[in-house]
């Protein structure tokens, strides 16, 4: 602009030296642009390669990255050419939240035949599993004047786990009322016979008769019970809610995030005790389940179940249907891979289901996916395998959310021992707590112990008054809510409490 208006002032004064310094300087812009515009096509023709990898050892977990935990990848251009290149504006491409921290390098000379390697280091805000999708970058022209974008297509998963994964939890030892099916590490009293006498008191309603102490009772004149303690192995099972009510907010700050990272916590404690742990996550019904069991194989079980509840793409737990989701992957493809079937405006789906079957692994192809055509289950199953999130559905049918609870609790509770159930819910969109009740009376004639974990609330700082309104009477009706499930479910001995918020763990904690 600023030559073009030198030009015209030089022009409409007549003065030579003027015109003649804005016309060069536009011609060596000009000149510099059409130098700058093959750029692209050249490299792509001299094959300019690129590849990255997760750097395991500045990983927060073995394999895998931890949220707020920085993460490494490692990466190489190759360069096939004769003249060297320089790379600006490097970008990863990465949805949900992913933070690329300043690189070390604002700019990448890559050596003409020569292998060139970088680094990019990243922030995952949450517990899930994060795909990269490509590398942008910005290829300078001559004289730096001009850019020319390239994108380089190449997915790469990394599992981001639970915070449980990258710190070592103090074992506590936790007392409960459980039945024994071995020794184990954690301390319960229970009333009867047993081996270390914990304390005699009096009878009350509900204790059964073999726990009559009665030489005790004789002397006093009146009925007395004894407690033993033992070191046992427990049975804890896990319900998590995982449903559209646990997902709003940012990601690692839902209500989801907070489940996922307690039940990691809780079920590494426990199996690290010497404990039974199985896991259920529901959404209007029983998404996964992870049969009870004990040793380092089932933490990896449980990690397993916790980061699918993240990457859900069943017809009946998102929005889109299966056109719309096809419609979605075509997009994708024509950015990712450069293949465009929908040009002449109607959609080749044909062509497009043949390239998915094509671009997915065997392993990713067998995901159990639910939809209501074969079109829309390849298509569902490749936006699982590339991350490419579906619109969940924001509310249950009335009644459906209660019925899955009711049948989470029937599944953990049809073992014959004695159990720990502990269920993550908000309880929104629950009308009513009368199955739940019933459920719990049932368990409770089965000596199982039924307890609720409501995840805490989440303050932001708010920005605006209408914002401060709605936090003040978005809160007021959890508590509520809260309130009334902690009286309804309390007259059948579930505890009903608030979780404790989880401490966010630092890149000092961080054990490879």
């Amino acid at each position: 602009m600023g030559l073009v208006g030198g030009l015209l002032l030089s022009l409409a004064l007549g003065w030579a030296p003027g015109v003649t310094v804005a016309g060069a300087g536009l011609l060596l812009l000009a000149s510099a642009f059409a130098l700058s515009v093959p750029l692209g096509r050249r490299v792509r023709r001299q094959r300019l390669e690129f590849a990255w990898w997760l750097d395991k050892g500045a990983a927060g977990a073995a394999g895998a990255a931890v949220p707020d935990i920085p993460f490494s990848l490692r990466c190489y251009v190759r360069h096939r050419g004769e003249l060297p290149i320089v790379l600006e504006q490097v970008r990863p491409l990465v949805g949900g939240g992913v933070r690329l921290l300043a690189p070390r390098r604002a700019s990448i000379r890559v050596k003409p035949q020569a292998r060139t390697e970088l680094s990019l280091t990243l922030v995952a805000p949450s517990a899930g599993r994060v795909v990269l999708h490509g590398l942008a970058v910005v290829l300078r022209g001559p004289l730096g004047l001009f850019g020319v974008p390239l994108y380089f297509p190449n997915p790469l998963s990394v599992r981001v786990l639970p915070r449980a994964a990258a710190t070592r939890p103090r074992l506590r030892a936790a007392i409960f009322d459980r039945v024994t099916e071995r020794a184990g590490r954690s301390g319960r009293r229970r009333r009867g016979g047993g081996t270390e006498l914990y304390e005699l008191r009096q009878l009350v309603p509900g204790d059964p008769f073999r726990s009559i102490a009665w030489k005790a009772s004789a002397r006093r004149g009146t009925w007395m019970v004894k407690e033993v303690e033992e070191e046992v192995q427990q049975t804890r099972w896990l319900l998590l809610d995982v449903s559209g009510t646990m997902r709003g907010g940012e990601p690692g700050q839902r209500k989801l995030d907070y489940a996922l990272e307690w039940a990691a916590a809780e079920a590494r404690r426990a199996l690290d005790a010497g404990d039974r742990v199985g896991l259920l996550t529901l959404d209007g019904r029983v998404l996964a389940h992870v049969a009870a069991a004990e040793g380092g194989k089932q933490m990896l079980r449980i990690y397993d179940a916790l980061l699918g509840a993240t990457e859900l793409t069943d017809s009946d737990l998102t929005q889109p249907d299966d056109d719309e989701v096809l419609r979605i992957v075509a997009r994708y493809v024509r950015k990712q891979d450069g293949v465009d079937y929908a040009a002449r405006g109607e959609l080749d789906t044909a062509g497009l289901l043949g390239h998915l079957a094509r671009s997915l692994s065997s392993r990713s192809s067998r995901d159990e996916v639910v939809a209501s055509t074969a079109a829309g289950v390849l298509a569902r199953r490749f936006c699982r395998a590339r991350g490419i999130p579906l619109a969940h559905r924001p509310e249950l049918p009335l009644g459906q959310k209660a019925a899955s609870f009711t049948q989470a609790l029937a599944i953990a509770g049809a073992r014959g021992l004695p159990a720990t159930l502990t269920l993550v819910t908000d309880f929104d969109g629950l009308l009513g707590a009368d199955s739940l009740v019933g459920a719990a009376r049932g368990l409770r004639l089965k000596a199982h112990r039924l307890e609720v974990v409501w995840p805490p609330l989440v303050e932001e700082p708010a920005t605006s008054r209408l914002e401060a309104d709605l936090a003040r009477v978005y809160a007021r009706r959890e508590r509520r809510r809260f309130e009334w499930m902690r009286r309804s479910l309390g007259a059948v001995g579930v505890d009903v409490r608030q979780g404790p918020r989880m401490r966010r763990a630092t890149a000092g904690e961080a054990k490879p």
